[in-house]
């Protein structure tokens, strides 16, 4: 079933088969099959996509989501440094992490708690899990792992499609409500 998502995410992009414009297709596809509580995506509000760590996927993605939206909202492309103490990353929707030192990663992560804000994290060992989504290569092939509890806590919905696609799905009875 992982390779279906690859697929559709393949096939978006076709024409760009780089690994950070497949990521982007995943980080892509990731947010429209999760939903965001009213009150945090109210009206034709712009749809935040933070990226730490990759310049590459943070292209990637913003060539992807040119002139696209997501669920009626435009979508916007922000790259974020964690050693910034001024950037709040509670303003994103979705964040992506990757190449980050693991304890500043654990800090903002448990910082983002009970926020509305996807985070996918990509990581080499999938043990590491912390993110509502881990991405991870397995055997050559991208996979990913979700954390439905985290999404719960803070009150974001994934979809079915989503959930059954992942190598695999913990509800973590700590991080729900």
């Amino acid at each position: 079933m992982v390779p279906l998502l690859a697929t559709i995410a393949t096939s978006a992009f076709a024409q760009d088969a780089t690994e950070p414009a497949l990521k982007s297709a995943l980080i892509f596809n990731f947010a429209k099959f999760t939903s965001w509580p009213q009150e945090v995506l109210p009206g034709n509000s712009e749809f935040v996509a933070c990226v730490v760590g990759s310049q590459a996927v943070g292209q990637a993605l913003q060539r992807a989501v040119k002139d696209r939206q997501l669920a009626g909202h435009p979508i916007t492309v922000s790259h974020r440094d964690l050693r910034d103490p001024q950037l709040t990353f509670r303003t994103c929707h979705l964040l992506y992490v990757t190449g980050t030192d693991p304890k500043e990663l654990t800090r903002l992560v448990t910082d983002l708690r009970g926020a509305p804000v996807l985070t996918i994290i990509d990581v080499e060992d999938p043990s590491l899990s912390i993110g509502i989504a881990d991405l991870f290569v397995e055997n050559g092939r991208m996979r990913f792992q979700v954390d439905n509890g985290l999404a719960k806590q803070g009150r974001l919905e994934l979809s079915s499609r989503l959930l059954s696609l992942a190598s695999g799905v913990r509800d973590n009875p700590r991080a729900t409500r």
